[in-house]
């Protein structure tokens, strides 16, 4: 097992003042077979008050407003998580993983997905395991994408994505998801963070055997005890970090910073 530190930093800047905002964010680590959130440590500017809950995909979320005019808004959380090698991260309940076999969102088949997902079918069909079925298309996939920043935005789809052959996480995991459902697979989509500096990440979990198992598209590979999960839905969308409503406000934009230690 390892313990990972943890931050997350959010500051997003307006052209012209908010006059009042509503927030919903999910960055609150999960626990499951995996992982255990020990402690975390929220802080915002300006100061407001929030509620704790979870929404209907399991993913604990923190709910508030703001309710006087700023012209920016800084959210950090720090914490600590102990996470395991294994890749496996739970049970499959039959009441949820039904919303998890079907096409939807940004995780919907396209003419070329169509095509790969024929040309890839025999090899596919022939592996002996739902597991190796997984890693075979994660190994295909990772041969016709390729990792680069810029290229697609955050409400890319699957089809665009991988139409044209470059993408960041996000479009990994949409992909991968999409080939996954295909083939029979209940997948979601994991968005978290891992060992290091950058932003966050995204990764997918397959419904194998009763349990999830772990893929990282990306990095062509299994998870690690470098993972932190924050979330879980059918797409991006159902996970993403930060949503909110606001008044005013003008041009805005947003910087995100994370950092991951581990240790022993």
């Amino acid at each position: 097992m390892a313990f990972l530190n943890y931050e997350y930093r959010m500051v997003i800047s307006y052209s012209e003042p908010v006059e009042k905002c509503y927030f919903t964010i999910k960055s609150i680590p999960a626990d499951d077979f995996r992982q255990r959130s020990i402690s975390y440590e929220i802080s915002m500017t300006p100061n407001t008050t929030y509620s704790a809950s979870s929404d209907s995909f399991g993913n604990r979320q923190i709910i508030g407003s703001v309710a006087h005019a700023h012209s920016c808004y800084d959210y950090t959380i720090k914490g600590l998580v102990e996470t395991n090698v294994t890749g496996i991260t739970g049970g499959v309940t039959d009441s949820k993983v039904g919303m998890y076999k079907y096409p939807h969102g940004k995780c919907v088949a396209g003419d070329a997905i169509n095509r790969f997902a024929g040309k890839i079918g025999d090899e596919v069909k022939a592996c002996t395991s739902d597991k190796d079925k997984c890693i075979t298309i994660m190994n295909r996939l990772n041969e016709n994408m390729l990792y680069e920043k810029g290229y697609t935005a955050i409400e890319t789809g699957a089809e665009e994505a991988f139409s044209g052959g470059k993408g960041v996480c996000q479009d990994f995991a949409h992909i991968f998801i999409t080939l996954l459902r295909m083939f029979g697979i209940p997948a979601r989509y994991v968005c978290g963070l891992i060992v290091g500096e950058g932003e966050s990440h995204a990764w997918v979990e397959a419904a194998i055997d009763g349990n999830y198992i772990a893929l990282d598209p990306t990095h062509n590979m299994e998870i690690t005890d470098e993972y932190i999960k924050l979330g879980v839905g059918r797409d991006a969308t159902d996970c993403a970090i930060n949503r909110g409503v606001m008044w005013g406000g003008g041009a805005q934009t947003q910087e995100v910073k994370v950092r991951v230690d581990k240790y022993y």
